[in-house]
């Protein structure tokens, strides 16, 4: 449903774009989440590229989207006070527990927590997604 606004968004293309890549490294992250935890602890190497995508995909949202969303709002809107502070402080808190994940997983020896682990992720990310969902859909509904 979002891939088709941005689709069909007269926005920025060039942002779109951007945003287009994004949301398929969301899916690649997704796919490989449901891997890891259908694995478990039998594939390590799972482990190892879930954790190097989700370092890409929070990378590539606080450095690059968020970023390129707030410059497109700003040059439309020169009163605008950037992105909305609350939900970026909301998926703040998401970072710092996929962060923690990250570190607790970098080294592969200690898996006895891993089922629990992924589920807290899980969910932090489904509301972390949600919230990126309500940016993007924010920036379409402006460049319309």
């Amino acid at each position: 449903m979002l891939q088709q606004k941005i689709i069909e968004s007269t926005a920025k293309p060039h942002i779109d774009q951007h945003i287009k890549q994004w949301l398929l490294q969301r899916q690649t992250l997704l796919v490989l989440y449901s891997q890891v935890c259908v694995a478990n602890k039998k594939a390590p190497e799972k482990l190892r590229a879930f954790c190097q995508t989700l370092m890409d995909y929070l990378s590539t949202g606080h450095f690059q989207m968020f970023e390129k969303i707030a410059e497109v709002d700003l040059k439309r809107n020169p009163q605008s006070k950037g992105l909305d502070s609350d939900l970026l402080s909301k998926i703040s808190v998401t970072t710092d527990i996929a962060l923690d994940f990250n570190d607790k997983y970098t080294e592969i020896d200690n898996l006895e927590e891993l089922l629990l682990d992924l589920s807290h992720l899980g969910e932090n990310l489904a509301h972390r997604m949600d919230w990126e969902d309500k940016l993007i859909n924010s920036y379409i509904q402006a460049a319309c």
